[in-house]
């Protein structure tokens, strides 16, 4: 294999009963390839999107197409693929938009957090008839890609209610320019669990839509991050709440907002994180 490149390594211990093949590469970058990250603009509902060169890593969908319509934005017609698709958590509103992903790219991997609920029965059933491999990812587990890496810090082995928020799945990604830590739908009892697991991040995408259930201060003074992206839409939750907007902005954190912003690009310019909105 070329030097100059490096593979995508999957670490868990679910894994040992997987075929070997599994192990290996997923697909090959550029080692100096820089990292680009997405919220997309998908309404009430959660998507992400890690780009480290040619690789695509999605972090949940939304609940409908609007996810296709903001990958088309981003990803070049001649390479609609997406490398590792994380699944949350089995909700409308952050899993819906698999079924239109699924139709529209060509997706290598699925990681869920187990979640048994009848949309991720459905969707397993799709991805068994298109023969794309899932697998469930807990906490402790790592995909390693190159010099970056998405840690898996949420659930942990123990259940949770199925369908519940708090099982929601928490990923780190940490690469050489900055971390962005990725926090779906949990609530303040997930983020007491988890706020010594070396936390801080440059980026969150804020926990539940802005819930004043979510982002307390204990959680946000450990994350500490600098910038703050609240994927939401029009809602009757009062989604993002006045507590969760001030606290945000006790820990100095720049806030951004699909609903307001449309989708936010941030990538390093120089030494420093850089931020545009697309409506």
């Amino acid at each position: 294999m070329n030097i100059s490149y490096k593979k995508i390594l999957i670490f868990a211990g679910v894994l040992a009963a997987l075929n070997l093949a599994f192990w290996v590469s997923i697909v090959l970058r550029p080692i100096n390839a820089k990292a680009e990250t997405y919220f997309l603009n998908v309404g009430q509902g959660d998507s992400e999107l890690v780009r480290l060169g040619r690789a695509n890593f999605l972090i949940d969908s939304g609940k409908d197409a609007s996810v296709v319509d903001n990958l088309d934005k981003i990803i070049p017609n001649y390479r609609k693929r997406i490398d590792v698709a994380f699944v949350s958590h089995g909700q409308t509103d952050h899993a819906g938009g698999m079924f239109y992903l699924l139709k529209n790219y060509d997706v290598g991997y699925v990681i869920y957090n187990g979640d048994n609920t009848s949309l991720w029965q459905n969707l397993k059933k799709l991805l068994e008839e298109k023969n794309i491999p899932y697998l469930i990812l807990k906490a402790g587990d790592r995909i390693v890609y190159g010099a970056d890496r998405f840690d898996i810090l949420w659930p942990t082995a123990l259940a949770q209610e199925i369908g519940s928020n708090d099982n929601s799945m928490v990923i780190k990604y940490s690469g050489r320019d900055y971390s962005s830590l990725f926090t779906a739908d949990i609530s303040s009892k997930v983020e007491s669990e988890i706020v010594a697991d070396r936390i801080n991040a440059d980026i969150i995408k804020v926990p539940h839509h802005g819930s004043k259930y979510s982002s307390s201060q204990y959680f946000l003074n450990a994350v500490s991050p600098e910038i703050a992206v609240i994927e939401v839409g029009k809602n009757s939750y009062g989604h993002p709440t006045s507590e969760v907007l001030k606290r945000l902005e006790s820990v100095g954190s720049k806030i951004f907002r699909t609903d307001k912003n449309g989708l936010v690009k941030i990538g390093l310019m120089g030494q420093k994180l850089q931020i545009s909105g697309l409506r």
